[in-house]
């Protein structure tokens, strides 16, 4: 099953939980554009899965910020690009 983009306002991320139980946003903020963000969740879990090899275990999904909150993630900050 296909998840349906979230067409409320924010800013979406890519998110990773790690077996910790630690929250990372990766990738973001895409403004009010889930789809976009959903597109983005396969190639910035390769990415952290190139960084860190332990992030196989991880788990992606993507996660809306309230809209004044707009830090760039993980993979943006480092100008990680896909």
């Amino acid at each position: 099953m296909t998840q349906q983009p979230d067409s409320a306002a924010g800013n979406y991320y890519v998110s990773m939980r790690r077996d910790d139980g630690q929250t990372r946003l990766l990738r973001g903020p895409f403004r009010n554009d889930h789809a976009a963000t959903l597109a983005a969740v396969s190639d910035a879990s390769s990415q952290a899965e190139r960084l860190d090899p332990k992030a196989v275990w991880y788990c992606y999904g993507t996660v809306r910020m309230a809209e004044t909150y707009a830090e760039p993630g993980i993979l943006d900050r480092l100008e990680i690009t896909p």
